[in-house]
């Protein structure tokens, strides 16, 4: 018998659900998922980098980066993302497309 297991047997069982509060409903409040499929690749010269890039491509990239790592809603490797991660995604993708 472990130490953890003589500590539980002391204490009364729990009902499931019985001690957990009410939470306002707040689906307004929540941004909304969009699920974006992508079948394009990136199509870049070879050496391409954030040393030779435009400050507008630096700029779309950081604001972009900067959402998805905070928000609990976009999840980038599944292309997940909720209504300002797309529209910064989207962004980020027109710069690339005409600045390579």
């Amino acid at each position: 018998m472990s130490l953890l297991s003589g500590l539980l047997d002391h204490m009364p069982p729990t009902i499931a659900g019985a001690d957990k509060p009410t939470m306002p409903n707040r689906t307004t409040d929540r941004p909304r998922l969009v699920l974006v499929e992508r079948t394009d690749q990136f199509a870049s010269s070879p050496h391409a980098s954030a040393v030779t890039a435009t400050p507008e491509w630096r700029q779309a990239r950081d604001q972009y980066l900067s959402h998805i790592m905070v928000c609990r809603s976009c999840y980038a490797p599944n292309g997940r993302h909720c209504s300002v991660g797309t529209d910064l995604r989207a962004s980020y993708d027109r710069i690339l497309e005409t600045h390579p």
